[in-house]
């Protein structure tokens, strides 16, 4: 019988992630070339490999945290178990709809593990399936959940491309023609989600310019973040995919060399968000793995600031973000000077503020930011001539003009605090000049502006 061949290409970000799962289910099921054929264009294989058996074991093996029935299988083949272990059983028997469903009648004692077996055997496939399909870190959060196993329909299965058609279906398009409307769907959508890897935040990277590089590089990304999380897990430390994955994408640059387009898919959301990292965005990322002491640059963003009891402000969210998008880091750098009482955050600034001139691509402040630094410091050294309250008083008006964008009240009281301090501020003349263009030297003049 002549074998029916299926051949995909990277026509978008949707056929890139179906490609990079479905090769992840043809390792685990142990084919290798010319069992299926990847070029660096397309990916050719025999429909015959993809049957629902055996998808839903390969979703069994990627995901065994999210498998309460492996738990179970492990508890109940102890000889001795404790009453903490057979209390985790119960619980377990009773952690989804499916397992309620298929454990109703039974309660595990210690003594009953036949039965128990007996039943989780006879309905693996229907357990894994529903819990695959319901739980809100997996299938559910990529595609609509009436569409496993589906063929190929009307609209797209993917969350924020799918249509209610019958209800929604006319109201589409240009003119209400629904033949304008566009949402093609495919049966290998199903093995989009196997390319997303994190932890409430999911990515994955559409380096599509050659399907061989696609499949190395989110290889070597799902290695980099299962090994950071395992690392976070063992020292009781909370995962945050996000952070972990940009961590990793810092020190990618054996790897990602240009601009690439990355998908995010975080559980709260019912779609999905695109990241396209330029060049530029990358080299900056990666300025942030130079050292500081010990640690890494980056690392002195990985914290999160209460600003009331239902939010936080995420330090490395906020800086990823505005790297990511080329935007400048005023808000969050004005925020943080209004609130460095403690001085606490003047390192961060410092940095904040270097992010910014790359950003804007200005190489030559540098000379300018230490002029304003040094000039900052010499006010400070001046304890006899400038005592720690006028110091203060002068801190506090230069960042609120400052921050409230009132420049012209921020040069004068500049220019009553080098009389005052009998100092000359040489930096002020670019202020003068052009504010906005050089305000990264007032941010760094104010920042020094204090004693420890």
């Amino acid at each position: 019988m002549k074998r029916e061949w299926m051949e995909l290409e990277a026509f978008d970000w949707r056929y890139s992630a179906a490609i990079v799962g479905l090769l992840q289910y043809f390792r685990w099921l142990g084919k290798k070339e010319p069992e299926f054929e990847l070029t660096e264009e397309v990916l050719r294989f025999p429909a015959e490999l993809i049957n629902e058996s055996d998808y839903l074991k390969f979703v069994e093996y990627k995901y065994p945290e999210d498998m309460h029935h492996l738990v179970i299988e492990e508890m109940v083949m102890l000889n001795q178990p404790s009453d903490e272990q057979v209390k985790l059983v119960n619980e377990k028997l009773a952690a989804n709809t499916i397992l309620k469903k298929v454990f109703k009648k039974v309660k595990y004692d210690g003594t009953n593990a036949e039965e128990i077996l007996a039943l989780l055997n006879e309905n693996r496939e229907e357990i894994i399936r529903e819990t695959y399909r319901n739980k809100v870190n997996l299938y559910r959060n990529y595609c609509n959940t009436n569409q496993l196993f589906e063929g190929s329909k009307d609209c797209c299965r993917l969350l924020g491309y799918y249509v209610d058609m019958p209800k929604k279906g006319k109201a589409l398009s240009y003119n209400f023609n629904i033949s304008n409307f566009v949402a093609r769907d495919e049966q290998i959508f199903d093995f989009i989600p196997f390319a997303f890897y994190g932890e409430r935040d999911f990515f994955f990277i559409n380096d599509n310019t050659n399907l061989k590089l696609l499949e190395k590089t989110n290889s070597h990304f799902d290695f980099k973040i299962q090994e950071e999380k395992k690392a976070a897990r063992d020292i009781g430390k909370a995962v945050d995919a996000r952070q972990i994955f940009f961590e990793v994408l810092i020190g990618a640059e054996s790897f990602i060399k240009s601009d690439v387009e990355i998908i995010t898919k975080n559980v709260e959301r019912t779609h999905f968000e695109t990241l396209f990292l330029r060049d530029s965005s990358l080299k900056i990322l990666r300025s942030l793995a130079e050292k500081a002491g010990e640690k890494s640059i980056y690392q002195c963003f990985c914290f999160k600031v209460k600003i009331t009891d239902n939010y936080w402000l995420d330090i490395f969210k906020k800086v990823t973000d505005a790297i990511v998008n080329m935007v400048l880091l005023d808000d969050l750098i004005n925020y943080l000077l209004r609130h460095n009482q403690d001085n606490s955050y003047t390192y961060v600034i410092s940095q904040l503020i270097r992010l910014n001139v790359r950003i804007k691509e200005e190489k030559e402040m540098d000379k300018g930011m230490k002029t304003a630094y040094a000039c900052a410091k010499r006010v400070v050294q001046k304890r006899d001539k400038v005592p720690d309250n006028k110091l203060e008083a002068y801190n506090k008006k230069l960042t609120s003009a400052l921050t409230l964008e009132d420049y012209d009240r921020f040069c004068q009281i500049l220019l009553n605090l080098a009389n005052y301090a009998e100092e000359s501020f040489d930096f002020a003349y670019d202020l003068f000049e052009d504010f906005e263009r050089n305000k990264e030297l007032a941010y760094t003049f104010v920042n020094a502006l204090r004693r420890a």
